[in-house]
């Protein structure tokens, strides 16, 4: 049967620890979205801890999902990847077409599921993925806080600009789908076998080598330009400390993951340092004289510099082992 008139089975599903506002928000966006035509849709919160912990979040929501089935596990395995493959298999044993993911941070517009729907419908793609637009948190910010989080909105902002001009429903060139806002065929996980690779447990970046896995399969991907979800930022997110650690290790399990897929010496990844820190340089120096608009970039460049020599001196990121937000 041809995907535009197919019913389709879908889990809508997000990873969650110890963060019961960040939860609370996500299912209550969820709770009061549009469910598209000729679908089913079950939605599952996985719980990556030692203990339960979200279960009276999840109870209180109930309610608010007449309709729907609301699901919740626990996945005491811990890592990102690990809850991600749990979420897959839950979805593959009740015999689901599609997983849909976005963060626990996270909120998601009326029409999200519409959209992400609509989009997969009118697309060949087994991959899509979709923009993430920022929100400020509620708690008063400093001064520094206010312009780390001003430099974010501006990032995602150009980042969601530079992904409707490249990419398509059916082609994602030089644009990567991470999970905080993705739809996948089941078919990745159950005919590719391809998977969150787990021996990467803390570093980040499973989402992002899972899509070069499904490129290199030579599965189709796309873009779905107009499925916005929101991602409300935490005061602790918003110092040039976070973003530097954030970017370095982001930095280091990119050029290790790249290296090791091509076989390159760890040397190679190191090269174009140099040039990054006379960028520093000029970045560091902008700062004051454009009223904080090149901190993030600063502490990005950064982070990136010592990610790669960080690589190099066999250091291994460690980006999701902590939590942030509540």
């Amino acid at each position: 049967m041809e995907r535009a008139e197919q019913h389709l089975k879908i889990f809508v599903s997000s990873l969650t620890r110890r963060r019961p506002e960040m939860l609370n928000a996500l299912l209550g966006s969820w709770a009061g979205m549009t469910i598209p035509d000729n679908c089913t849709v079950t939605f599952l919160i996985v719980e990556n801890d030692t203990e339960q912990t979200a279960a009276a979040v999840m109870e209180a929501n109930r309610a608010n999902f007449p309709n729907s089935n609301l699901l919740y596990v626990l996945e005491t395995e811990l890592g990102i990847p690990f809850g991600r493959n749990r979420a897959a298999k839950e979805a593959i044993a009740a015999d689901a077409d599609l997983l849909l993911f976005v963060d626990d941070d996270e909120e998601v517009a009326e029409d999200w599921l519409v959209r992400m729907i609509d989009g997969y419908r009118r697309s060949n793609a087994a991959l899509l993925g979709a923009p993430l637009r920022s929100r400020p948190p509620e708690a008063k910010l400093s001064y520094i806080q206010q312009r780390m989080y001003e430099n974010v909105e501006a990032r995602y902002a150009q980042k969601e600009a530079r992904a409707k001009q490249l990419a398509t429903l059916n082609s994602t060139d030089r644009v990567t789908i991470v999970t905080n806002n993705w739809l996948a065929e089941l078919s990745i996980f159950k005919t590719h076998n391809i998977w969150f690779d787990e021996a990467m447990r803390y570093t980040g970046g499973t989402d992002s080598k899972l899509y070069a896995d499904v490129r290199r399969a030579g599965l189709v991907t796309g873009w779905v330009s107009d499925a916005f979800v929101y991602e409300t930022i935490p005061p602790e997110r918003l110092s040039f400390a976070y973003q530097y650690r954030r970017a370095r290790d982001q930095s280091n399990t990119h050029i290790r993951r790249k290296s090791q897929t091509l076989g390159r010496p760890a040397i190679v990844g190191v090269l174009p340092v140099p040039l990054k820190a006379v960028i520093l340089l000029g970045q560091l120096i902008a700062i004051p004289l454009t009223g904080g608009k090149t901190m993030l970039d600063a502490a990005r460049t950064m982070g990136w510099i010592s990610g790669r020599i960080g690589y190099v001196a066999g250091t291994k990121s460690s980006l999701y082992s902590e939590v942030t937000g509540s």
